[in-house]
């Protein structure tokens, strides 16, 4: 989810803000598609949607609303928080990055001191166990 259309762009700040989806082969380290954010995408659905069709298992971007949160965590894709790094830097750290728990103003996963019974769980999804 990044600014432009290429890998030298940014990571957006928020996934609201991205106005380009960046899909990427991370076998082969290259850049298979860009796909641009149409103007009508006022809920920020649009791209997130792209990203399961496209059936994408990663996502790399900002802070997520809580909409387009549901549909890649629904879907389970993994979301890592790149916001401020080129593109191309936020691929080659990408085992580094932080993962985004939960959605802008969201209550957040259950951490380690809850219960063992809710450790997969987010809200209405499931975790895969790691």
């Amino acid at each position: 989810m990044a600014d432009g259309c290429d890998v030298f762009s940014k990571v957006a700040e928020k996934f609201a803000d991205a106005t380009w989806l960046l899909i990427v082969d991370m076998d082969k380290h290259c850049l298979i598609e860009a796909i641009e954010k149409s103007e009508e995408d006022a809920v920020n659905t649009e791209l997130a949607k792209k990203i399961v069709d496209r059936d994408c298992e990663s996502v790399i971007c900002g802070a997520i609303e809580k909409i387009p949160f549901e549909i890649l965590a629904d879907n389970h894709v993994t979301r890592s928080l790149g916001s401020g790094l080129t593109v191309t830097d936020a691929l080659d750290y990408e085992r580094m990055l932080d993962l985004i728990t939960d959605c802008i103003g969201g209550t957040g996963c259950p951490s380690d001191s809850e219960p063992p019974e809710t450790d997969n769980y987010c809200g209405k999804h499931e975790h895969p166990d790691s």
